[in-house]
This record gives structure tokens, sequence and C-alpha cells, in this order.
């Protein structure tokens, strides 16, 4: 499926696809019928066993600004990061194999991030189910104006505020980040992790209030089930508590809150409670306490082994 490119490309669109056959032709139209055409679309087939990689490959034969890559199944984070390594554009857009984009989103976004003078600049998005008409479509609501510093990442820490598929950032600040992490327990959160340390290194966002994106709602998606689950946040929390920054003692103070919160849902099974256990003694640097409130949680189940922890840990 790979192909050189020699043309002086402006913008490298990346898109992992995963048995996405169902959605891809749509997603990949989607670019093509872009009104600014200054681009290449970088897919990767990661891991497909339907007919995926035939569509890469179809297209890529037709338009040679269209390449495929192959990798063994990786997740998303991998994915991206072969995008991004095999990328010739000085920015970076992402889409996924069963999202759209409006026509005119690159070329609204790349005036924008020139005459904001930004590093990353992305948008509202229509929230659609299969194949519904976008017309009748909600919104994600996202936040809009110039969004940097410490205020920034504080409002960031609340959630995830960015949609991943309305994003063009400049690719030198990504590659400065080292790209999207590929450790499995972040991945659905690999996102959101890439977006927080780009505020950390001083990377100035805008919010447009244009809808220039389409994400689609269906049982097949990866993220169907996500909605920045605790157990994603926590674990991009304590990967990021690691270095010492300006911003060390307000993640450590988040990562506290989110433990907390998950320690007092009373509605997690054992085995999610499990989990809990090892965060929580992860964060205390107990993790010798582990294995003994683990036994502890299956004789006595959550209820009883949270009391213990209350007593023993004063977690809360």
């Amino acid at each position: 499926m790979e192909k050189n490119v020699t043309n002086d490309i402006e913008v490298s669109i990346i898109m992992p696809a995963y048995n996405a056959s169902k959605y891809l032709q749509a997603a990949i139209n989607s670019v093509i019928n872009q009104t600014f055409s200054n681009w290449e679309l970088i897919i990767i087939d990661d891991g497909s066993t339907d007919e995926t990689s035939s569509i890469i490959n179809k297209n890529a034969e037709k338009d040679n600004r269209i390449r495929g890559f192959y990798q063994i199944n990786g997740k998303q984070g991998k994915a991206r990061n072969l995008g991004i390594e095999n990328a010739n554009g000085s920015f970076i857009a992402f889409l996924d194999a069963d999202d759209l984009w409006l026509p005119n989103k690159l070329e609204i976004q790349l005036s924008e991030i020139k005459n904001r003078q930004v590093d990353l600049v992305f948008s509202n998005s229509y929230i659609f189910y299969n194949n519904e008409v976008l017309e009748n479509c909600d919104t994600m609501q996202t936040i809009s104006g110039i969004i940097e510093g410490l205020e920034a990442f504080k409002l960031f820490l609340i959630c995830n505020r960015i949609p991943i598929l309305t994003v063009l950032v400049k690719k030198e600040h990504v590659n400065k980040v080292n790209n999207f992490s590929e450790k499995l327990e972040i991945q659905l959160a690999e996102d959101y992790h890439l977006w927080l340390k780009l505020i950390m290194n001083k990377c100035k966002f805008y919010g447009s209030e244009h809808v220039l994106a389409a994400y689609r709602i269906h049982d097949m998606a990866s993220t169907k089930d996500d909605k920045l689950a605790n157990k994603q946040i926590i674990e991009v929390l304590f990967d990021l508590a690691q270095d010492k920054t300006d911003y060390k003692q307000i993640i450590e103070g988040k990562l506290k809150y989110k433990l907390q919160q998950n320690y007092n849902n009373t509605q997690l099974s054992r085995a999610e409670f499990s989990t809990v256990i090892n965060n929580v003694c992860k964060y205390l640097n107990k993790k010798y306490l582990c294995h003994l409130f683990k036994i502890l949680n299956i004789i006595l189940g959550p209820h009883i082994t949270r009391k213990i922890l209350n007593l023993l840990l004063n977690v809360n």
C-alpha cells in the first residue's frame, strides 16, 4: 500500500482504520471533497480482518494524495504515531475511519491557525447515529476562544474539551511532546493525554465556533462505551505526575480527587473495585497492601472492604 510522495504537502491527515469497511469510504470522501486540496491522507490499517485494506488500496490507486500503511493491531495511539512518522505536512489533522468532515474544514482551520497565531485549532462537531441526516443532529458544544497556560490546564483537567476529529495542529509541537502515548492503559484517552502535554509545553489553542465535523456513533465504534472513563483519566494523571513540572501539584490534586470519586462509587462491581484498590494503593505508595485488599474484596465484597480501607488507609 505504501508509496512515495514528493510534492509539497501542507496538511497530513492521519486516519486509523480497524475493521472499518462499513464507513471508511464515506470518511475518505469527506477528505477528497475538501475545498482545500493540498493535503495527504495517511490511512493506517490497524490489523483489520475485513475489506478495509482493499478499500485503502483502491483509493490510493485513484488519488496519489492517499497512502496506506499496515500494522499488527496496536490500537489508535500506535496507529496515529505511525501516521505522524510518515507525514510530510507542516500541519497534522486527525479523522477516524467512521467520522466525517464538512467540506470547508481544512480551509477554515488553516486560516484560523495562521491568523490567530496559535499552535492548535479545534471546532464544534455534529453527533450523529449511524447514517442520520446531519441537519437533525446535536452538536458537542465545545468551548471557543484562545486557550493557553495554567488556567487552560485547569479547565482541561475537568474534562476533555477537544473532539480529535476537529483538530488541526502544528506537527513540530506534536513531535516535541513525543506524539501519542502507546501505553495500553491510556488508550481511549490518548488524545486527552496529548492535549494536556501540549498545554504543559506552552502551546496556544484556539476553539472555533464553526461546526466542521461529524462524529458518528454506532455499535462497532471503538469508543462507543467511552465517556473518558475514570480508569483512563487516572492513568493519564499518573503518567503526567511523573515529571516535575509547574503543573505537578495541580495534577496530583486532581488525581487524588478522581481516586476518591472512584473509591466512593458504591455501584462498582467487585472486579471494578479491585482496580480502584490498585490505584489507591499506588497513589498512597502502599502497593504491598494491594493483594491483601483484593483478597478481602473477593471474600467480603466492596462494601466491607471499603470500610476497612477507610479505617486503615484514611482515604477519605
